[in-house]
């Protein structure tokens, strides 16, 4: 018995500071037709997509309407006309859907961060470099 092949492919992690837009959609309908595709050929596909759901903005925009950065992500994301509701509507084949507020996610992060950390690979100091949020 033969194993089938497999295929892995993904859509950015997006950033839910607000609605998505048209080059988010633009993305996902092409890296699921390039997953449909290979389910076609025979492959075992495996497709992600997701959230990244830390950042400044995130941040700023839940502070400026009262709520947690959590209570605002999971509203882009997870409430009425949402992005999963999106991608349901768009009938997106993905396997997985990341969101990194994820208990699994924060944990297996953490444990890559501390391995690092201990073996000296990453540690604290001082830099000064530019930085923009418009």
């Amino acid at each position: 018995m033969s194993r089938k092949p497999t295929y892995y492919i993904t859509t950015p992690i997006y950033y839910p500071s607000d609605k998505l837009h048209i080059g988010h959609t633009y993305c996902t309908v092409a890296t699921d037709a390039m997953a449909r595709y290979k389910r076609l050929q025979g492959y075992d596909v495996m497709f992600l997509t997701g959230t990244d759901e830390h950042g400044q903005k995130i941040e700023e925009k839940a502070k400026a309407a009262g709520i947690t950065p959590k209570q605002f992500v999971d509203n882009i994301v997870a409430g009425s006309g949402g992005i999963l509701d999106l991608w349901k509507l768009m009938n997106i084949s993905y396997d997985r859907f990341i969101r990194t507020t994820d208990d699994y996610h924060v944990s297996a992060i953490q444990k890559i961060f501390k391995t690092l950390y201990d073996k000296g690979e990453i540690y604290k100091s001082v830099y000064r470099g530019k930085y923009c949020t418009p």
